[in-house]
């Protein structure tokens, strides 16, 4: 995995900056990033608790991921700040499965803190300072608006 990983970011780094542009962090600047979204609230195989999801600055673009908790274990993926540092990140839910990863995570944001003082999600640290817009269908966001859980929910 780390080899894949480094022949990845060596490839992206050998593009010029008039196909690839670099923010002033040094950081890839991807025009859009799109995403999904796991029940546990992973987006591009950087899953909670891993070590993956604490990578921090410039220097790392893309980062191996040994040991994914679901299949394939070996996983190769952008880091949060190559993520972060795109002009626009989407992230894609559909279906009733996602209905409450979608409600924690947005509701977490709305807050402005994770649900219980937990550490954010991966998912609810995507999108940098403009933060990430999300791409919901009807069965996704039921309990955003309207849902049971969905209206009335203050501060926990």
């Amino acid at each position: 995995m780390d080899e894949a990983a480094a022949a990845y970011e060596a490839s992206l780094r050998a593009l010029p900056a008039s196909v690839l542009p670099r923010g002033a962090s040094g950081l890839p600047v991807f025009d859009l990033i799109l995403l999904g979204v796991g029940p546990d609230g992973h987006v591009a195989s950087l899953f909670p608790g891993l070590p993956a999801v604490e990578v921090e600055g410039g220097s790392t673009w893309v980062l191996p991921v040994p040991d994914a908790p679901k299949p394939p274990p070996g996983r190769v993926t952008l880091s949060l700040p190559a993520i972060n540092a795109a002009d626009m990140t989407v992230i894609v839910a559909m279906g009733a499965g996602k209905q409450g990863i979608v409600a924690r995570a947005l509701q977490g944001l709305a807050r402005g803190a994770a649900r219980g003082g937990a550490p954010l999600l991966p998912c609810q640290r995507v999108g940098g300072a403009a933060g990430a817009r999300w791409l919901l269908d009807e069965a996704a966001a039921a309990l955003l608006a309207g849902g049971e859980e969905g209206e009335g929910q203050g501060g926990e």
